[in-house]
């Protein structure tokens, strides 16, 4: 699976908050949060990629497209983090869980409780 750029990654995060828009609704929404609106075509030439790698699918109102996320943020994250273990822990589930382990200084209790989660699913 191609990893999204930055970019990508803030605009995929917006179709997922919104659901189904046009690139007008999304430059909407950058505004709301930020306080300055985007080009058109910049939004535009950035879903437009999205349509092209699949992660997005679109459906055609005349001259008006309106998108939507062709994957959920879960099935997308659940793919990057496959690709981070791959890419950097050698393939080891063991060896990401114990580095997030040590970094996030995490306490014996917290992880009994994520493996008491792991075992009721």
């Amino acid at each position: 699976m191609r990893q999204l750029t930055k970019a990508q990654e803030e605009i995929m995060q917006l179709i997922w908050d919104i659901g189904e828009c046009t690139v007008g609704n999304i430059r909407d929404e950058i505004e709301k949060r930020t306080g300055s609106k985007p080009p058109h075509s910049t939004v535009s030439a950035i879903v437009l990629a999205l349509d092209k790698h699949g992660f997005v699918t679109h459906k055609t109102y005349g001259r008006t497209f309106v998108y939507q996320a062709a994957m959920t943020r879960e099935d997308y994250g659940r793919r990057s983090l496959t690709n981070l273990m791959k890419n950097y822990f050698g393939g080891s589930p063991n060896r990401l869980v114990a580095h997030l382990a040590k970094r996030e200084d995490l306490d014996l209790n917290t992880i009994n409780d994520l493996l008491n989660k792991l075992e009721e699913e």
